[in-house]
């Protein structure tokens, strides 16, 4: 069976397509794997193709909304790495009065009708918690949430989860943790914040972190994973442990039990 999740923050800047590409590529090395580019902005999408598709999640949400049945076919990257591209259009679809209604019921039957085909369904979302975001989140396994150190803040954290914990979902939806990006193993400011973080929110915190690297936005410009360096760059080895640490947290922390566990911790203080 299929495991859906979704790379989320509401905070821009922290790394969600870097991260949503290193998974994908590490995880095709063994699995089947499909990428959905949820973002208006396309980023993941430009990153691994360089035409435009005449499918793309715009095009089959539309005819969704148009009761059609669309033949589900993703760009194939390599055989065990598709894609559903992106589409600017998806920003103006947030205000159809039918996709507010039912875009739940839409993004169920587009991933009822191609989950059979993969082990791991990776979604990068947009930064806006919007009807896309929302409907998503009604039908996926798990949100995986990258931060960096220099915006983390457990309020904000918080309150991310508040507003995942207010959308009606079809599954119970599992926190697989934070995980830290564009991290400086020297700097003793990047330490203190990782330090409070992990005595606020203990296991939610995942222990792998990711080091700053010119070697990422080398990668996403030449469309290529940090994998394909000859030299075996650090940041490749970051996201490869980190793909392995957040298989074995899969299914681990239902949303409700973060909650829990954080009102737990305040009420210890």
């Amino acid at each position: 069976m299929s495991h859906s999740l979704a790379v989320y923050n509401f905070k821009g800047g922290v790394g969600k397509t870097s991260t949503s590409l290193s998974l994908a590529h590490s995880w095709s090395r063994s699995f089947k794997v499909l990428l959905i580019d949820c973002d208006p902005q396309a980023n993941l999408t430009q990153a691994l193709v360089d035409e435009q598709s005449t499918t793309s999640l715009f095009t089959l949400t539309k005819s969704f909304l148009h009761n059609e049945q669309p033949d589900v076919k993703p760009i194939e990257i390599h055989p065990y790495l598709h894609l559903i591209p992106g589409d600017f259009q998806m920003s103006s679809i947030e205000s159809n009065s039918q996709f507010i209604s039912f875009g739940h019921i839409i993004f169920y039957k587009l991933l009822s009708a191609i989950r059979h085909q993969y082990d791991f369904i990776i979604l990068d979302f947009p930064t806006h918690f919007g009807v896309t975001v929302k409907s998503f989140i009604a039908n996926i396994n798990s949100i995986l949430i990258p931060a960096t150190p220099g915006s983390f803040s457990v309020s904000g954290f918080k309150k991310l989860l508040s507003y995942l914990s207010q959308v009606k979902k079809e599954k119970q939806l599992h926190i697989l943790g934070i995980f830290f990006n564009q991290y400086r193993k020297q700097t003793l400011f990047h330490q203190r914040i990782v330090r409070e973080a992990e005595q606020e929110l203990g296991s939610l915190i995942l222990d792998q972190r990711i080091r700053e690297s010119i070697r990422v936005s080398e990668a996403n410009e030449q469309n290529e994973s940090v994998y394909s360096f000859t030299d075996q760059s650090a940041v490749a080895e970051d996201f490869l442990k980190l793909s392995e640490e957040v298989i074995a947290r899969m299914n681990r922390t239902e949303l409700q039990h973060a909650i829990e566990l954080l009102e737990e911790k305040k009420v210890a203080k």
